[in-house]
């Protein structure tokens, strides 16, 4: 029995009508969601094995992040005042009424001394050229093969922890991150590919309506419906594993 579920992941995995809390109603379980907007994998990586050396969970699932998305963890988070890219402010705007927050609220269990650089677009963190090195030197196959490091780094310690996993992806790039060597180290039982929630919702033209109007087509969050398709396709693929 399914009781206690970790979810970690991006703005694609937070909010009221995202799908760990439609997979949270279809498998009737406690749900610990640690995703946070314009999040990267390294603190999808970092705060995974976090929470992991604090409570035990009977499943883990990823939906990884953008493969160039710079995080850091720093001393003072409250020097960041001025943007919402830090886990402090953010874990403040992922509650909302209907909510379930008993015995436990996610959100407690946030991290709060994040903060995200999504691809260096927030004004302030520009301003202060927080990332800037990092943009400027790091390519793509820099970070295709860093994100591939910390896929492998937090499989690794899933397995030897015994814990039932799932990686997905939030955007379709998997085609790309198969041609680098590393990518042979996943256990492909343990991926869900077959399909991914930003095509579905470009498929299906279904967006969130709470999208600013300037974000372009393809930057723009699947909708409620989108959601609650792709937590229907998670928990088969979680029934049609453990059939096996």
């Amino acid at each position: 029995m399914i009781k206690n579920v970790l979810v970690n992941g991006c703005s694609f995995s937070r909010g009221p009508e995202s799908w760990p809390y439609y997979l949270q109603k279809n498998l009737n379980c406690n749900l610990v969601n640690l995703s946070q907007a314009g999040a990267g994998n390294l603190y999808i990586h970092n705060s995974t094995i976090s929470e992991l050396s604090r409570r035990s969970y009977d499943l883990v699932i990823i939906m990884w992040s953008g493969l160039e998305r710079v995080d850091m963890q720093v001393e003072d988070i409250s020097l960041f005042d001025q943007t919402v890219c830090t886990s402090y402010s953010q874990s403040k705007l992922n509650d909302w009424p209907e909510k379930n927050v008993y015995p436990i609220n996610d959100q407690d269990y946030v991290e709060k001394n994040w903060v995200f650089s999504c691809n260096g677009h927030d004004a302030y963190l520009k301003s202060i050229k927080f990332a800037d090195t990092n943009y400027r030197y790091v390519g793509r196959d820099q970070a295709i093969q860093q994100s591939l490091m910390h896929m492998i780094s937090l499989q690794s310690i899933l397995k030897q922890m015994k814990i039932p996993y799932l990686f997905t992806f939030y955007n379709d790039y998997i085609t790309e991150i198969k041609n680098n060597f590393l990518f042979q180290q996943l256990d492909s039982d343990n991926m869900y590919t077959d399909q991914n929630i930003n095509v579905m919702a470009k498929r299906n033209n279904s967006f969130s309506q709470v999208d600013h109007p300037d974000i372009p087509a393809n930057a723009r969050h699947p909708g409620g419906k989108i959601h609650k398709m792709w937590a229907d396709l998670i928990e088969i693929k979680l029934h049609e594993h453990n059939s096996k």
